[in-house]
């Protein structure tokens, strides 16, 4: 497999709210981190969800800065034995962070890095000649876009089309935020909030079976490719060989964090098909494995087969 795309890290800075102390120089009250902690995020966060599901070998394209951030990014995706990380660092980019000071299990502002990059065009031309040569090799590529001002602009996306064209052993899955309508040649994941805006509809009633089932529908007679949307708890509708299959969300008890379920997703329908599974199985596995990541507090978490089996009912061997 290879992700190509917008590697971000998730910050999650715990305030202490002990005795208050207020600086000297400003006045203003001073918030003291307790303890950080780091996850991958966008592009990362597929990485790792890969790399839970053992799939055998993970390539990760795509830039980061030359700032601290970009050190522990590199130094995460290292630790996965079998990824190899090949996340070109630019001293002009920022390394996009989201970092979100928390009291307790409550998250304040969020802090973004790096929401105002523009890519070098010489590290530009080496990322897409990696791309290019990771499709003649893997089984799959997933395009991950994160940020409007990241990796995918819309003039990559023309340049990223021509490796899907050319492509003659790769299936392409895109999961994106922006610019959705500019990819082609490629499967799409879309929440129904993404399939309305690619659709031009208004977001009326988008929890609806019978929308879900039209949107599908169009997607997949627009793309003639498998099309995958999620539903949130109404889980994942899937169309693919001329029909649509909803399928159902697993109930999940206790609270929730929604945060990374859709890397989730796509990381699992893509290893399924890497396996030769059909896009309903696909569907149907990714959803089960959403359910997992969704009870995971804080993080972006990942799903290991131990803990989808587990989720199913079924003992692990």
């Amino acid at each position: 497999m290879a992700v190509f795309g917008d590697f971000c890290i998730d910050a999650y800075w715990d305030l202490d709210e002990g005795e208050e102390e207020y600086s000297l120089e400003t006045g203003l009250k001073v918030r003291r981190v307790r303890r950080q902690r780091y996850s991958l995020g966008g592009a990362g966060n597929v990485v790792a969800n890969l790399a839970a599901l053992n799939v055998g070998h993970v390539q990760a394209l795509g830039i980061s800065g030359t700032d601290p951030f970009g050190e522990v990014m590199h130094s995460m995706l290292s630790d996965y034995r079998n990824c190899k990380c090949d996340v070109i660092e630019d001293a002009a980019w920022q390394t996009m962070v989201y970092a979100k000071p928390c009291i307790g299990n409550l998250e304040e502002g969020r802090i973004d890095f790096g929401s105002f990059n523009e890519s070098n065009e010489s590290v530009t031309e080496r990322l897409l000649e990696r791309l290019e040569s990771a499709a003649a090799r893997h089984d799959v590529v997933i395009l991950n876009q994160q940020v409007e001002t990241g990796v995918s602009s819309p003039k990559l996306i023309e340049r990223m089309n021509g490796i899907i064209a050319s492509s003659k052993k790769a299936v392409f899955l895109v999961d994106a935020r922006h610019h959705l309508e500019k990819f082609s040649g490629a499967l799409l994941k879309v929440n129904m909030g993404e399939a309305a805006k690619l659709l031009n509809e208004a977001p009326e009633s988008l929890h609806e079976d019978e929308r879900a089932i039209e949107f599908a529908t169009r997607i997949y007679e627009r793309t003639s490719k498998p099309t995958f949307i999620t539903r949130g708890d109404k889980g994942i509708a899937v169309a693919a060989d001329g029909k649509v299959s909803l399928i159902a969300g697993w109930p999940v008890e206790g609270p929730i964090d929604t945060v990374g379920a859709g890397d989730t997703v796509v990381a699992t329908i893509a290893a399924a098909l890497a396996t030769g599974a059909t896009p309903l199985q696909a569907a149907t596995l990714a959803n089960l494995a959403a359910t997992v990541t969704v009870k995971k507090l804080q993080t972006t978490g990942t799903a290991s087969p131990a803990e989808i089996l587990a989720a199913a009912g079924v003992r692990y061997p």
